[in-house]
Parts: structure tokens; C-alpha cells; sequence
């Protein structure tokens, strides 16, 4: 044998050897994105006491399922009740609706076999669970409908071949990828269903109680609707009735004597066809109704419950004329390819539409015709709705009902209810009021009722004069009744916070204004009807312009005598509040870097303002420097040395400042133990990842993404106080199949229930559950985002396209959710208004937008508001609103010019400086790269950096930032933020100073995979080494026999 094949051998094994090493150590680095990659368990945390005599109870935070089988019914119950909520009736002519429970209907519309169940990419319906006989057709037998089956075989017939499952991180969608699209309308013509079934409509008549066809439009992270025109829709729109669905609705009308319309989209569709069509009985509006949700829509057809839901976001005719519009979708900058790629530099967003987005600007301009102000009932060519729904191409007149559908908070029910308004009483101080409401229920069958409280602010000459825009009508607050019998009222009583009604003057007074005047509240039915009821007080009636004649005595008016910019000038954390986003480098205003470029729209002139999109701008100037995200310098020469790491000298632990108040000098202590280089590590692994900090004894965990429950862990995992399930197979619904904890409906339906006692449940289950069972202190969301338009595909996992709605049912799900101890991280902090180019787009808007829409929405989460008027006399819900939000994970966007994360003026002067946020701030997937400007961003307050992998940066590294004194105070300070939240967040459940946790490993396939590999290498090396060592002495002593 030749020593020389051997050699070679030994080089090979060895490099194997290397490389399977080299392999391992990056396995068990990255163990938890592997995990939820491959569905494995790589790790458990275990509990140990350590004084026997201790008794106290160290699992501060309670878990209402203390098994797999109590967990599996608890989520199932609570999905469907939330479900049966949150779907909106928008018509029901010759109540139509209920059908009776064993009603034999067909069913038609490709949506009728492949529904939309749920985003596509970001909180993912569990498809274990959907596979279990939760599928749409199975949904609707196991409620009693009997389905006509050869409408459903063509539908089989042409998905049989299809596969079934989309492609997710973790999570697998329920879905088929073919028809998961945004950019055309997947549906079956007549002529194709004959082609799959002959029989198609065979058995019409046997199944003809209703024809109940489903369109739809699927969403997701990721998703964006295109705005370009689509001649094969009534609208030349996407989001309008594509000619093959209008096909299927005129089949149904033909053959059927009712006809119902079931909306199953989130992102807002233009239906005014429907609307207007006396052919079609019924519209309902399901969203994206969950892993269940299709229980609680048939629920709902059969009339076991009554609908209760309200339109979160106006539905328009014609959606190319909505200012928002104009400017969306990719517009790069002019000179995009003078960045390096690093840079992230790719588009830009400018929302001239200022405050008057969704229904604000429609109610504001509808007002003024009534009031014949300001010209606003003319309109230019292209900027307006016709009659048949299509943009107008000649300069002509703006109409209400030309270019409204269903106003926000519109909502039909079974029964009837009447509404008074009892009392308004105002307080002294301005901050504050108590209106109390009566609801009778003056129907036939059970119901709820929403309460909408809006109000309505002067719009003054000063305003006029320094550019405050005012909003005509606007939702100030909201309550639910219970279910009310048939003659049963229920009276509540609002607890008004009136900084709601307060305008942002960016330019003047630079602070919270209150003018001069008539203010109101008023209830109504919708936006469009509380308007209506104000206008009536106001004396006008139909003869003046008006659609029909409200309610007077449903508003209450009062006025104040003095313009006031004092009341709302300081937040409750002292702090003053002046002018953050309007110039300098943490600006949203473009206009600060590029003087008189935009003009934003005011009342003052509707006609004049429209917005445009602004294209082909160039970045310039300091705008450049702030869009390469390296712009404050390092400095290299600083005295630190009284910026205290790595201390020895004390004997804390984190458990020891367990609930502590972050103002505890315990937590200075504590993070002086923490050395630069745990934080930096800590920071640069947060990926789904709490990272270890062994210096103050905590242990580390998982995280997980959501809101909707774990995107990537399932109850076979799931334990009680630190004891695993041990009825795992309660949750098995298949070979290596478990059921997991998504199981509700799109945030955006449950806003639309606008219930908090229900969204205050939503996280207490479906985030703060989740978040014990399976041992993930920090689940991703709840969403903050608001919708701007419908273009965003993502609108299904944010809440409403206004503040207090979105706000108040966002504030109810972060207090339930940390009433089980989850650290939330609201996402995505701030702007983030469109999917297309997110991850670096750079967002400019005037800052009376951004104080009055997003971050007064953003606020109600942060600082705990909205509580509903049920708690205020419920002992058991006394302790509850009284934190904010513990974290929050920043967007993509940048904000302005700056990278989201960096934006000092936002992240933290307003939400930790006004607000009094001290929690933990985290990017999105970014890492520790150019794309956060990590330098930057520590300064702004971001605790961690969301990804994993060597950090790019070269200045990542103790030494390089503890030369900065800002730098290294930042530093110490989000070390502080990070200790604080842990210690107020179930990452100790079952912790105190008696009671320790740790991680130990668990065997896996990949494990034992690469453990083989090593001992096999490292065997082949030795072997062939040995080989190539012993060979030339054997082969000489041979020379030597044979000599």
C-alpha cells in the first residue's frame, strides 16, 4: 500500500473533521433559528430551589391551562366567541339573513373551497389545526348547512393537483401558493368549471335555501397590492369585482332567489356594485376569520349569534382617488445608485395627505359642502369619483355617495337597538369628561351594540392662517355592551381622555393647541351619522346638502372662550412637548431638507392640494449624509471611566430585583455587573432570542414572532410552572403533528369587534398564555401600525386606519398579554405604512400627522389608555392599566432620513422622554449592519438588534465604544432597560433568590447528525494518520525480509 494514498486520506478526513466541527459550533450557536426552522427542541429550562426551607412561590405570573387538553379548548373557545364578533353585516335586505340552520345553499367563488384563513406571512393561521376538519366546507357541515357537492367537486377537481401549504418561516400557511397573489384576481369562469364538472350546477335546485359566494384578496407580510390599473375590474382596480367574479355573482343571481356576498379580504375592497345590486340579499364582511373561524361565520349565517361588528376603515368606491394614494409603491430616489448597497438606500414615501387620511378626509369635505365652505364641492379631473365608480376625467363635482360605499364604524345587526345620550360632564381641567350612554335593545333576537363617541373641534382662522388642519369628525372613544334580550338596556359610561380632541400646531405654537369655540360630542351609528347628528344641531338638513337628517339630541355642544396651548404642553412625565419631527436631522418633514418642495393638503383648499407623488427627487445635502446611517462620529479619546462594567464587587442577581420599580438604585447595581461585552453580545443575538447574561445569573430564552400566538412552536412542547404537558397527544392531530396556539382571527377583525374586554382577553390568551405555555417571554406584537389605504397587503395584522380604535383595542391586548407577564414588543415602531421597499424606504410626513395619527396611536399602548368602562368597578381588573408597554420593536422604514431605530426624536425623546417608555427596544431583522446604524441607534435608546451572525460593523466592539462617553452612558442605560423588563416579564416565572433556572441541552436529530459525523472524521483521520505514520516502517521492515 501506498503511504502516499494515505497522506492524501488523512488531508481530506481531517478537512471533514474541520469542517463538521466548524458545522457543529454554528449549530448550536444558531440552536433556535434551527429549531424553529426544523421543528426540533434542542433545549428545555429547568428549575432547581435551592434553600429547601424556602416556601415562598416563585411563578408570579399564572397560567389558565394547566394541560395540552385544557389548552387545545380553551384557545378553540375563545377563537370562535372572538370570531363571531368581528365579522361586519354591511346589508341585509328582507333580512336575509339568518339562514336556517340546516339551510341547503351552494356555494360559489373560488374563495368558497380556498378561502383566505389568514395572513400569509406574519401571524400564520395554524394550518394542524385548519387540516383537522376545520377547512371551510368542513366548518360549515359540522354547523348543520347541507352543501351542494357539485359545485364543490369542480372546485376539488381543479386543486387536486395543487399544492396545499404555502411557505412560511416555522409556520406553514393554509394556503395554495397559485392563488396567494396580489397582482391578478384567481377565479374560475363558467366555462372553466364545466371543464373540471359538467355538473357544475346540476344540483341547483335541490341546494337553492342561498347562493353564498365568497370573494376575496389574500394578504401577508410582504404583500402589496399594485396600483397600476387593472382593466379587468369594475374600478380598473385591483381591489374592485374582477370580470370572472362578476361572472360567478351574475350566475348566482340568475339561479338563486338570495344571494349572499361574503367579503373574505382585509385590505378594504370597492363593492359599491354590490351595494347598489338589488339582486344581492346580503353582504358580510369576515375578514380573515382564523384557524376556527369558519365555526363562527356559519355562527353567524344561521343566526346563532347576531353580527356585532363595525367597519375599522371606510370602504370607498374608487380608491385611486384617495389623497393617501398618491404617493405609495416603489418612487426611488433619483440618484439611488450613488449609495452603496450597504446603505440600504432605495425609495422614499411623502404623505402630503397630511391628517386627512381615510374617513377624515371624506367627513371633513363632505361637512364643508354642507356648510358651503371653502369651495369643496369642486373638483379637477382625476381627483374625484363618478357615479359609476370610475375617476372622473373632467374637472367637476365632488359627491359624498359617488365616493363612499360604508363609512368607518358602519355595522348592520339582526335586532335593533336605540341610543341616548344621558349625560356629558366636563371637567375643569380640560383633560378629561364622563359621558354616559343608554343602549335598548328594541329588536326581536339577542344582540350587541358598539358605542361610537366622536367629537368635533373648530376650524378656525388661526388655523387657517398657520396651517393646523382639522378633521370634521373624529372617534374620541368606544365601548361594547354586553348581550342584550329584547327590551334589555344596558347604560355606560365613557371615561373620556380629551388630549384626543387637541391639534398638533407644528407651526406656531409648536405644541397641543385647543382653539377658541364650539366643540361637540356625538354618538352615532358610523362616522358618516355622528357627523349627520352634529350637522343637525348645527340647524342643517337635507335642503343644505345633506344626505339625510340626523339626530340633534344625540350631540352635546360646549365652548371655550380662549385659545389654549398650555393644557396639553407637557406630557405626564413632565416633559415639554414642542416641535420633534420638523426640523433638524430627525425630521419627517421633507420639506426641512428641501425648502417648499411639498404642499400639503388643507381643508382650506381641498381642490388646490391634492396630493402628488413627488417623483424623481434627488438626496442631497445633509439628506444624504443621514441616508448613509453613519452620522454622528465616534469619538476615540473620552474619560469613561466613571461608566461603571463588569463590576464584581456585588452580589445581586436579576432575580433579586424581580417586579422591581425602575427607578429601584438596585438596577444602577445590577447593570454595572454587566460587562460592555455581554451587552454587545446580548444586542447582537435577538434573533427569536433572549440571550444569556451570566453575570447577573440570567439564564436566557426563546422568543418567538406574532401577535397571533407562536409563529413556530406547538403545544407538544407546552408545560405548566416548569412541569412539561403530559397529555401531549390531546394536541395531536396527525404523525408528528400538534396543534399550536394560532388560532384566532386577524387583529384587524378583532378590532372591528371595537370590544376591549375582547381584545384585553386576545392577549391575556392568544399572546400572554402562549407566552407561559411554551416559555417565550417575548412574543413579537401586538401590530402598532396604522392603515393609511388598502394598498398595504400587511393591513390584516395591524388595526384600523384610526388612532383611538387602533390604540385603544392595541392598549387592551398589551395589558392582557402582560397581565400573564409577556414582554410585548409592539411592532413596528414607527410609519411603517407600506410593504413594497420597506426595509430602507425613507417615510416623510408633517408632524400634525404624525403626533395626530400614528403616535397618538402608538401612545395609548406606551402609556396604557383606553381602559374599558367595565373595569372601573371590577376588583379583579383593579391593577390593570396602570403600565404601559414594556417593548417594542422598531420598523424597517427609516423615519425621515434616519433609520427607524436611530431616530432619536422619535424613539427617544417622545416615547421615553414624553411618554416615560423604559422598556426594551429592538430592531426588525437587521442585525448589528449599516441597514440599523447600530452606533446610532444605541444613543436612541435600541437595546438589541434583531438577527444573528458576526456583526459587519468594525466598530462593534467594547473598545471602540466605551472610548465614547455618550456612547458608553447609552450603553450602561440600555442595559438598565433591558434588566428592568426581564425583571418585570415572566423570563423569571418560577425564579426568585431561592429559585434558579437553567438550560440544558436536548438530544436532537441534527445533533446526533453532526456528534456522528465528528466521531467518524475524527476515527477516518486517526485511522489514515496512523496508516501514513506505521506504513514506511512496515515497508521497510518488508525490504529487509526480502533482502
Amino acid at each position: 500500500m501506498n503511504p502516499r494514498l494515505f497522506r492524501g486520506l488523512t488531508v481530506v478526513s481531517a478537512f471533514f473533521l474541520a469542517a463538521s466541527i466548524s458545522a457543529s459550533t454554528l449549530r448550536e450557536k444558531y440552536a433556535i433559528q434551527l429549531d424553529q426552522t426544523l421543528g426540533t427542541k434542542s433545549s428545555e429550562t429547568r428549575y432547581e430551589k435551592l434553600d429547601e426551607n424556602d416556601q415562598s412561590d416563585p411563578w408570579n405570573f399564572k397560567g389558565k391551562f394547566k394541560t395540552a387538553k385544557e389548552a387545545v379548548e380553551g384557545y378553540k373557545e375563545y377563537s370562535i366567541r372572538e370570531a363571531q364578533e368581528t365579522f361586519a353585516l354591511l346589508k341585509n335586505e328582507g333580512e336575509a339573513l339568518p339562514l336556517a340552520k340546516n339551510a341547503k345553499i351552494t356555494r360559489m367563488g373560488l374563495r368558497s373551497y380556498a378561502p383566505v384563513y389568514g395572513n400569509s406571512g406574519g401571524s400564520i393561521p395554524d394550518k394542524n389545526i385548519i387540516d383537522n376538519g376545520n377547512k371551510i366546507f368542513e366548518a360549515f357541515k359540522a354547523r348543520g348547512f347541507d352543501l351542494n357537492p357539485d359545485r364543490f367537486s369542480a372546485y376539488e377537481n381543479y386543486f387536486k393537483d395543487k399544492a396545499w401549504g404555502g411557505k412560511g418561516f416555522g409556520a406553514t400557511p393554509a394556503e395554495y401558493s397559485d392563488v396567494t397573489v396580489t397582482d391578478s384576481v384567481p377565479e374560475l369562469s363558467l366555462s372553466e368549471l364545466a371543464s373540471l364538472n359538467p355538473d357544475f350546477n346540476k344540483s341547483y335546485g335541490e341546494y337553492s335555501d342561498a347562493a353564498v359566494v365568497v370573494i376575496g384578496r389574500p394578504g401577508g407580510e410582504s404583500k402589496t397590492f399594485d396600483v397600476g390599473a387593472n382593466p379587468e375590474t369594475t374600478t380598473g382596480n385591483i381591489r374592485g369585482l374582477s370580470d370572472k367574479e362578476k361572472e360567478i355573482i351574475k350566475e348566482a343571481e340568475d339561479h338563486f332567489d338570495k344571494v349572499i356576498v361574503l367579503v373574505n379580504s382585509t385590505t378594504t375592497r370597492e363593492i359599491e356594485e354590490l351595494k347598489n345590486d338589488p339582486k344581492i340579499d346580503s353582504i358580510l364582511w369576515i375578514g380573515y376569520p382564523g384557524a376556527y373561524g369558519f365555526l363562527a361565520v356559519a355562527d353567524v349565517l344561521n343566526g346563532t349569534v347576531s353580527p356585532s361588528a363595525y367597519l375599522g376603515d371606510i370602504y370607498a368606491a374608487n380608491n385611486k382617488t384617495n389623497p393617501a394614494r398618491q404617493s405609495f409603491g416603489n418612487i426611488p430616489w433619483a440618484n439611488a445608485d450613488e449609495f452603496e448597497s450597504a446603505e440600504n438606500v432605495n425609495s422614499y414615501l411623502v404623505e402630503a395627505e397630511g391628517i386627512y387620511q381615510g374617513y377624515r378626509y371624506y367627513e371633513t369635505r363632505y361637512n364643508d359642502i354642507v356648510n358651503g365652505r371653502f369651495n369643496a364641492s369642486s373638483a379637477k379631473a382625476g381627483t374625484y369619483t363618478t357615479s359609476d365608480s370610475k375617476v372622473a376625467t373632467v374637472d367637476g363635482t365632488w359627491e359624498y355617495g359617488n365616493e363612499v360605499t360604508y363609512p368607518f364604524g358602519y355595522g348592520l345587526s339582526y335586532t335593533s337597538f336605540e341610543e341616548t345620550l344621558d349625560k356629558v360632564e366636563i371637567e375643569g381641567d380640560k383633560k378629561s369628561a364622563l359621558v354616559t350612554v343608554t343602549v335598548k335593545n328594541t329588536g326581536k333576537v339577542n344582540g350587541k351594540k358598539a358605542i361610537q363617541l366622536y367629537a368635533q373641534a373648530p376650524y378656525t382662522d388661526y388655523d387657517k392662517a398657520n396651517g393646523v388642519e382639522k378633521s370634521a369628525i373624529q372617534l374620541v372613544d368606544f365601548e361594547k355592551t354586553k348581550e342584550l334580550k329584547p327590551g334589555e338596556s344596558q347604560t355606560i359610561t365613557l371615561h373620556v381622555d380629551r388630549q384626543n380632541i387637541a391639534s398638533y400646531d407644528y407651526k406656531k405654537a409648536k405644541t397641543w393647541i385647543l382653539d377658541a369655540g364650539e366643540y361637540s360630542f356625538a354618538i352615532g351609528d358610523n362616522s358618516h351619522d355622528a357627523l349627520n347628528n352634529i350637522l343637525a344641531k348645527q340647524g342643517k338638513t337635507t335642503a343644505d346638502g345633506r344626505d339625510y337628517n340626523g339626530n340633534k339630541d344625540k350631540v352635546y355642544n360646549w365652548t371655550w372662550t380662549e385659545f389654549d396651548s398650555a393644557t396639553f404642553a407637557y406630557s405626564e412625565t413632565g416633559k415639554e412637548i414642542t416641535n420633534q419631527l420638523s426640523e433638524g436631522d430627525y425630521s419627517m418633514d421633507l420639506n426641512s431638507f428641501r425648502p417648499d418642495t411639498v404642499t400639503y393638503r388643507s381643508r382650506a383648499d381641498f381642490n388646490g392640494t391634492f396630493p402628488k407623488s413627488y417623483e424623481g427627487l434627488s438626496a442631497t445635502g445633509r439628506l444624504k449624509e443621514l441616508l448613509k446611517n453613519d452620522f454622528i462620529a465616534l469619538k476615540t479619546d473620552e474619560d469613561t471611566s466613571e461608566v461603571k462594567f463588569g463590576d464584581t464587587s456585588s452580589s445581586l442577581t436579576l432575580a433579586d430585583l424581580k417586579g422591581a420599580d425602575f427607578d429601584d438604585p438596585r438596577f444602577d447595581e445590577l447593570a454595572n455587573k454587566v460587562s460592555v461585552e455581554e451587552f454587545l453580545d446580548f444586542a447582537a443575538n435577538a434573533f427569536h432570542n433572549i440571550q444569556k447574561i451570566d453575570s447577573v445569573g440570567y439564564a436566557g430564552n426563546k422568543a418567538d414572532d406574532g401577535p397571533g400566538g407562536s409563529d413556530t412552536n406547538y403545544l407538544d412542547s407546552g408545560s405548566y410552572q416548569g412541569v412539561a404537558f403530559t397529555d401531549t397527544d390531546e394536541a395531536k392531530v396527525g404523525e408528528n403533528k400538534y396543534i399550536g396556539t394560532r388560532t384566532a382571527p386577524t387583529p384587524q377583525n378583532l378590532a372591528y369587534s371595537f370590544n376591549k374586554e375582547l381584545a384585553y382577553e386576545n392577549g391575556e390568551i392568544i399572546i400572554g398564555e402562549t407566552s407561559l405555555i411554551l416559555n417565550l417571554p417575548i412574543i413579537i406584537g401586538p401590530g402598532g401600525n396604522l392603515h393609511r389605504h388598502g394598498y398595504n397587503g400587511r393591513g390584516g395584522e395591524y388595526y384600523s386606519e384610526d388612532p383611538v380604535l387602533s390604540g385603544y383595542i392595541g392598549s387592551a391586548v398589551v395589558q392582557g398579554a402582560q397581565e400573564k407577564g409577556c414582554l410585548v414588543n409592539i411592532k413596528h415602531a414607527a410609519f411603517n405604512d407600506q410593504e413594497r421597499n420597506r426595509s430602507g424606504i425613507a417615510v416623510f410626513r408633517n408632524e400634525q400627522k404624525a403626533r395626530e395619527l400614528e403616535l397618538r396611536n402608538l401612545n395609548a399602548r406606551f402609556t396604557a389608555k383606553g381602559k374599558p368602562a367595565s373595569f372601573y368597578n371590577d376588583e379583579s381588573k383593579k391593577d390593570t392599566y396602570k403600565v404601559g408597554a414594556l417593548g417594542v420593536r422598531t420598523s424597517y422604514n427609516r423615519i425621515g432620513a434616519t433609520a427607524s431605530s436611530a431616530n432619536y426624536a422619535v424613539q427617544q425623546t417622545i416615547r421615553r422622554d414624553e411618554w416615560g417608555f423604559k422598556g426594551y427596544s429592538v430592531t426588525d431583522f437587521t442585525g448589528v449592519s449599516l441597514k440599523a446604524a447600530p452606533k446610532e441607534s444605541l444613543l436612541a435608546g435600541t437595546c438589541a438588534f434583531c438577527g444573528f451572525g458576526k456583526p459587519s460593523l468594525d466598530y462593534w466592539n467594547a473598545e471602540s465604544l466605551t472610548k465614547d462617553k455618550a456612547r458608553a452612558n447609552a450603553i450602561h442605560t440600555n442595559i438598565k432597560y433591558i434588566l428592568y423588563s426581564l425583571a418585570n416579564s415572566n423570563a423569571l416565572n418560577g425564579v426568585n433568590s431561592n429559585y434558579r433556572a437553567y438550560t440544558v441541552k436536548l438530544n436532537t436529530w441534527w445533533r446526533t447528525a453532526y456528534k456522528s459525523a465528528i466521531i467518524t472524521t475524527a476515527i477516518l483521520t486517526g485511522g489514515f494518520a496512523l496508516c501514513t505514520l506505521i506504513l514506511p516502517f512496515v515497508k521497510k521492515k518488508e525490504e529487509k525480509v526480502n533482502a
